[in-house]
């Protein structure tokens, strides 16, 4: 049938700025690099377009880097419809930032106030700028300056022990008078970190009180979470974190959920992985799609090694005999006998993918 997808989306803002599907990948520190994004479209069905994120780029760091070898900041030839996530507080530093990453053609920029990593809030970064709507507002403001391109910012539920909703949406709103053209909520206090349940009504209720496009992040693990924050909590998107190391076809699998036909041009006449015993075969085929794009765009061996062991960290947690996986993973000395223990491990293994896990 091949109906756009945008049909079963309909009360979704992120339309005015030319999003269809309001489905993407957050930005992840050492694991949303190139070959990571390109594993991402490799499930992506034909005809629609999931937006990805950089890593966090440090605007301290940027204007001395070359961004065809900094690796966090490398991109694919003729890569689209991608977004650089930066990280900083001072327009000495946006400026030549913004200026070097727009020869990428990205498609908009995302400002982090989400990160509660010590060494980022030692520079009044990441979530430390929530402490100060008029201070983070004027971050807002300097990057709006410097580009035309749409302007997204990803904040925490609340910069401390607790979740405020009258101080959130009165940050949210200096955020949108500053100019910010869409927001990503991950609904859970910075003392929170990851662990326990995030709390999508937060985001339910933000989303009633602005008039720009509110995305939801945070504990969405299967494609009915990120359906549900759309369908009964209003979210105007969702934004998929660590289960996307796990389930990178999650996009592939809402899709079909709602009509969509159309399989990925790299898997014709397939269907999305379904049952716990098909994710658990097309996850070693996923590794084996990032090990490829990791050879293609990184020449240095053990950083391939390293990032790809950090990924299987993250995303194995979702499988039975996932520990085993990334013990084999961190043994192997070469990129070749990686490649073939991972090959060896999809044949020999059976090991179900779990629907959802709990974060301790």
């Amino acid at each position: 049938m091949h109906a756009p997808f945008s049909a079963h989306t309909q009360h979704s803002r992120l339309k005015t700025l030319g999003i269809e599907f309001p489905f993407m990948v957050a930005p992840m520190v050492g694991l949303t690099n190139v070959a990571f994004r390109e594993m991402i479209r490799a499930y992506v069905p034909q005809g629609l377009k999931v937006l990805t994120f950089t890593e966090m780029l440090s605007t301290r760091r940027l204007p001395n880097e070359k961004l065809e070898t900094t690796n966090e900041a490398k991109c694919a030839p003729g890569e689209e419809f991608f977004i650089p996530q930066i990280l900083g507080n001072e327009e000495k530093f946006i400026a030549p930032s913004l200026r070097k990453l727009l020869t990428q053609n990205p498609w908009g920029f995302d400002i982090n106030m989400g990160c509660p990593v010590t060494h980022t809030l030692r520079h009044n970064w990441g979530v430390r700028l929530m402490g100060d709507k008029t201070y983070a507002a004027e971050v807002v403001r300097m990057t709006k300056a410097h580009s035309t391109l749409p302007v997204s910012v990803k904040l925490r539920g609340g910069g401390g022990d607790v979740l405020d909703v009258d101080e959130l949406k009165a940050f949210t709103d200096a955020l949108e008078q500053a100019g910010a053209d869409w927001l990503t909520i991950h609904p859970r206090p910075r003392s929170q970190g990851h662990k326990g349940l995030a709390n999508w009504d937060l985001v339910s209720q933000i989303r009633k009180v602005r008039s720009i496009p509110v995305v939801a992040n945070g504990d969405i693990q299967t494609c009915d979470d990120a359906l549900s924050l759309l369908e009964n909590y209003g979210a105007d998107g969702a934004m998929v974190a660590r289960a996307a190391t796990a389930r990178p076809w999650i996009f592939w699998q809402i899709a079909e959920k709602r009509g969509y036909d159309l399989p990925p041009s790299r898997f014709p006449n397939s269907k999305a992985p379904a049952t716990p015993e098909e994710e658990g075969q097309e996850y070693i085929r996923a590794c084996l799609i990032l090990l490829e794009g990791m050879q293609q765009h990184f020449p240095d061996e053990l950083y391939i090694l390293e990032k790809f062991a950090f990924f299987a960290a993250t995303g194995a947690r979702w499988f039975p005999f996932g520990h085993a996986f990334w013990k084999m993973a961190t043994k192997a000395k070469s990129v070749p006998e990686l490649i073939s223990k991972v090959t060896e491990f999809g044949e020999n293994s059976q090991n179900p993918m779990y629907s959802r896990i709990k974060f301790l």
